[in-house]
């Protein structure tokens, strides 16, 4: 519309007249719906703000108290460290020395037991060894007794045998010239 204002040399004509008037009064009631619009976010801002305020001061009231007491809570924590430190030192150096004392004691201790397993096993051996040669001797004095007694008997067993048939024998002869 200004353009065509500026265009146009002539004086204004009334439609341009009232085109420009009506165009002017639209930017008139666009700024209005402007005004109106940053007034009322202004004034919505105001109480936000006013509403933020208080929350931040409640806030700060309960904020405040938590504060102070883990304040006081990390000065005593760290009181306790600083005093509770070379206890804690002498109770590890304890630890490390009783650690090392048991270490060397179990060492020892496997030593002895590996010594004395061994020597139990050479015993073991040993006791094992004379049993079998007990074992052993005892078999062969067995089958030598036996034999001993065995033989002797077979062969008296035999004697009696014979004497026992030359004794029927010897009867039989008896009985018959006894009986003739």
């Amino acid at each position: 519309m200004l353009a065509m204002w500026f265009q146009d040399t002539d004086a204004l004509s009334a439609i341009d007249t009232k085109l420009l008037i009506v165009f002017v009064g639209l930017v008139a009631l666009a700024l209005l719906v402007q005004a109106i619009a940053l007034i009322v976010l202004a004034a919505k801002s105001v109480k936000a703000i006013k509403g933020l305020a208080a929350s931040v001061d409640e806030l700060k009231e309960k904020a405040l108290p938590l504060i102070d007491s883990a304040t006081e809570i990390s000065r005593s924590a760290q009181a306790l460290v600083t005093e509770t430190a070379p206890k804690m030192r002498a109770i590890a150096d304890n630890l490390v020395e009783t650690s090392d004392l048991v270490r060397g004691t179990a060492q020892h201790f496997e030593r002895t037991l590996a010594d004395a397993n061994m020597r139990t096993q050479r015993q073991v051996a040993r006791v094992d060894e004379m049993v079998s040669a007990t074992l052993t001797a005892t078999v062969e004095l067995v089958e030598v007794i036996g034999n001993g007694i065995r033989v002797p008997a077979q062969k008296i067993a035999a004697l009696a045998g014979q004497a026992k048939l030359f004794a029927e024998g010897l009867l039989a002869k008896i009985r018959c010239y006894t009986n003739r």
